[in-house]
């Protein structure tokens, strides 16, 4: 446990022994087998430790930098639960963060939620390349909208819809069994109402029946369970992680919040009790940030899809009502989330820097205790309280709970296939072979699929053993697809083989190795799992990537995603790999990103428009260029129809150049389409890295 205790004034108290703290689990005490009082002093180059003799504890020596860090931090960016904006301010404090108060004394990691940063994940003291790990983080792409899982909770539990009349005789009675009043039924949902209002607003769908509003609440909540179930799964594996670590051990959880309520429209505490109990044992404390800062009420916005004329008081002001509850409930879970591990949670506010500094120091001094938990076999939460004797003035900061794991340990992994499938399937990556991987979506008239899985492997680290003056390769490349529900959909594994010259080896241990491969996937969210092995020395890689399948059912003018290529695609090296399943999986050997200065080429396909140039006139192209959330480049709108490439069925490729001409770092390339007022505007965007 860490313990920090302050007086009336705020002040820390530095000067107390173990005899002077009483630590209560349940409301019984207990004794204390560990105690040391621990100072960390902001740029100095070793911790401190208040040698203390006390009745049963040996003095606790100073360590060097050498051997230990002070303190280990975890810059925890909930990628899926952060608004663009939010992302941006995020992103914009923590490098400031890194610049200003990380020292010498102190091991860093960044870790996403997204699970797209790779070896970046790992925990380092070098502030570049901490502030470029925060530079590559991108956000998950989610509708914004106003029907909130708290909302959605509620339109699942109201008053069920309005009963319809009996039927008499072929013929509605209304003298037996009359309905029951409507001033009454309206009264008990208010949270329907709200809702249909808002699918009107947002989505354009008049007058929605009761059936679509709470089918769009279940979606709204399922949806939102797999995001929570990640976010705490992989919260949970940092803290385990942290729990080998040296020093003191805090987290910054930067998210605007999430929701416990669970597809039935009641709390879900299952997986955050697992992810605090986790932090608790570990000595880890959360501190929960909330970069939206301070924000005006949406109701009160010009930007709101939903307004309630005056004929709609009642109407309007529930909407404001559940606005806020909505707010409430998402930053109720950060609140939790600190308070149970010992931390604070920082809300509206928009100086972030204050805030991570308010973070460190209040941490520079604090007391390490440890006792052994009686009862092991009972997995109920326990709920902890330290307290100072004989100084009820006292405030102690100190985790107030936890629950003893009721997991099962897995199966022992004793083939290598099983030993990369458990890899794959735990929280955060493993890194021993960087890989990376995106998913995308596109629809093509030549096959079933929807998705285009585009993996990149480092080749550095492989083995290549030589025979008949060749190098060999040969990897397992594997793919779990889960859905929603958190649930296998499907599942492939291959094996890849090649044989370079020593040329080709030295490209293939420079630039890596990247393929593609297209995956049928029905419209939902999803999350695809990859691993790669090498066959001749056993190490292992694995990466996370989301992909949201779009329903086209609702004839509204759609994107793929976009895609990139070299001005010259001739220029890059391509070599046939052979794979075990499907001969078509090309390897290709080629840099991953793109030099300054170089012209790039983008591609998408447009969905659900006109497919001649003629008709296709009416449209309208814009491209942009940001960093850090930031336009760096703005172009004009543009026709399309000079664009457009080729149509099929399905729809129309667009394409076009764009020369990068701004110095090295990340980037946002967005393409914006926009038509007749009754299709409306719509984008997408696509990350990519500028090298000198």
């Amino acid at each position: 446990m860490r313990a920090v205790v302050t007086d009336r004034k705020g002040q820390v108290v530095a000067n107390l022994t173990q005899n002077d703290f009483e630590i209560m689990e349940n409301g019984q005490p207990q004794s204390v087998s560990f105690f040391s009082l621990v100072g960390i002093q902001s740029g100095s180059s070793a911790p401190f430790t208040a040698n203390r003799k006390s009745d049963d504890v040996p003095n606790q020596p100073n360590r060097p930098l050498a051997a230990k860090p002070a303190r280990t931090i975890v810059l925890f960016v909930d990628t899926l639960h952060l608004s663009s904006v939010s992302l941006l301010r995020a992103k914009q404090q923590l490098k400031r963060f890194v610049d200003e108060q990380i020292t010498e004394e102190d091991l860093v990691a960044v870790v996403t939620t997204s699970g797209e940063l790779g070896l970046l994940q790992q925990f380092m003291r070098d502030r570049k390349m901490l502030k470029y790990a925060i530079d590559k983080i991108t956000g998950f792409l989610r509708p914004t909208t106003l029907f909130t899982p708290y909302l959605a909770a509620k339109v699942l539990t109201e008053n069920p819809p309005m009963p319809a009349l009996p039927v008499v005789s072929g013929r509605q009675s209304s003298t037996r069994n009359p309905p029951p009043d409507l001033n009454q039924v309206l009264s008990g949902r208010q949270a329907t109402a709200v809702a249909a209002a808002i699918m009107t607003g947002e989505d354009g769908v008049v007058a929605p029946s009761d059936a679509m509003v709470r089918a769009h609440a279940r979606e709204v909540l399922g949806q939102e369970s797999i995001f929570r179930k990640t976010t705490l799964q992989i919260l949970k594996a940092v803290s385990e992680r942290m729990a080998e670590m040296p020093g003191e051990r805090l987290i910054a959880f930067m998210s605007d919040g999430f929701t416990l309520l669970d597809t039935g429209g009641g709390a879900d505490n299952q997986d955050f009790n697992a992810a605090t109990s986790r932090a608790v044992r570990s000595g880890a404390i959360v501190y929960s940030f909330s970069p939206a800062g301070l924000t005006t009420p949406v109701e009160f916005t010009a930007a709101s899809p939903v307004h309630f004329n005056s004929a709609q008081p009642t109407l309007g002001a529930a909407f404001g009502s559940y606005m806020a509850d909505s707010r409430m409930d998402q930053q109720g879970t950060l609140r939790n989330l600190a308070a149970d591990t010992g931390g604070e949670v920082y809300l509206n506010s928009n100086d972030l820097a204050a805030l991570f500094r308010k973070m460190t120091d209040a941490n520079t001094v604090y007391y390490a205790m440890a006792y052994y938990p009686k009862n092991e076999t009972d997995d109920r939460f326990r709920n902890l309280k330290v307290r100072v004797r004989n100084h009820p003035e006292y405030h102690v900061r100190a985790q107030r709970g936890y629950q003893l794991s009721k997991e099962s340990k897995p199966e022992v992994a004793t083939t290598p296939q099983q030993k990369l499938f458990q890899a794959m399937i735990a929280p955060l990556p493993v890194t021993m072979i960087g890989v990376t991987s995106s998913a995308s979506f596109l629809e093509r008239a030549d096959d079933d699929a929807k998705v285009t899985l585009q993996i990149h492997f480092n080749g550095n680290l492989l083995e290549y053993p030589e025979r008949d003056q060749k190098y060999l390769l040969n990897c397992e490349v594997a793919v779990v697809v889960l859905d929603r529900n958190g649930k296998v959909s499907q599942s492939s594994a291959e094996n890849i083989t090649a044989a370079f010259t020593p040329e080709q080896l030295e490209n293939a241990r420079q630039n890596g190795y990247r393929y593609s491969q297209r995956l049928n996937m029905p419209p939902g969210l999803y999350q695809i799992r990859i691993g790669v092995r090498d066959e001749n020395g056993g190490l292992m890689g694995t990466s996370t990537s989301w992909v949201n399948v779009p329903d086209r059912g609702h004839k509204k003018l759609l994107l793929s995603d976009v895609f990139l290529g070299k001005a010259k695609p001739e220029d890059q090296s391509q070599i046939a790999a052979h794979s075990d399943k499907h001969a078509s999986i090309a390897l290709v050997i080629g840099p991953a990103s793109f030099k300054t200065g170089e012209m790039i080429l983008y591609r998408f396909v447009l969905y659900d428009a006109p497919s001649d140039r003629q008709a296709i006139a009416g449209l309208q192209l814009k491209v942009e260029v940001l960093q850090s959330g930031a336009s760096v480049y703005e172009g004009p709108w543009q026709p399309l129809a000079p664009r457009m490439i080729r149509s099929d069925k399905l729809g129309t490729e667009i394409g076009g150049q764009l020369k990068m001409e701004m110095p090295p770092g990340i980037y946002t390339l967005r393409v914006s389409v926009k038509g007749a007022a009754s299709n409306g505007t719509t984008q997408a965007t696509i990350d990519l890295e500028l090298a000198p």
